[in-house]
């Protein structure tokens, strides 16, 4: 058990009500944040040592912080995204079920692996 800081993802928003969120300045989100972990957490005041604010759709060329899927958008082309061609394997939250999140990404990169793997089983 390590007795070090740590790091705590404490705010994680989308959908139309996250604009007013990321409407606020930086410091402003930091500080709300800290209001709704002490809540929680009431010992988070006095470990807290920094803290960041990202709005990730107004971070330039990112078109935006994650895919959404249709249903119709997946059952047409997310098989051809996630399987393995000759050459590529792709992973990342929107090569996943679960977008927007880290664990999709996590699934997607075991997916990906065991793809990778799989291929070069074969071709012994």
């Amino acid at each position: 058990l390590s007795k070090g800081k740590g790091v705590l993802l404490a705010g994680y928003t989308f959908g139309a009500s996250s604009f007013q969120y990321t409407a606020m300045p930086p410091q402003e989100r930091l500080a709300q944040t800290r209001i709704s972990v002490n809540a929680i957490h009431p010992q988070a005041e006095r470990e807290f040592d920094n803290g960041i604010s990202v709005v990730w759709h107004r971070v330039p060329f990112t078109l935006g912080c994650y895919g959404m899927w249709t249903e119709s958008n997946r059952s047409a082309v997310f098989s051809a995204l996630v399987d393995m061609d000759p050459r590529i394997a792709i992973a990342g939250e929107h090569a996943s079920h679960l977008p927007a999140w880290q664990e999709g990404s996590i699934l997607s990169a075991l997916h990906a692996v065991e793809q990778i793997h799989q291929r070069a089983k074969s071709s012994k």
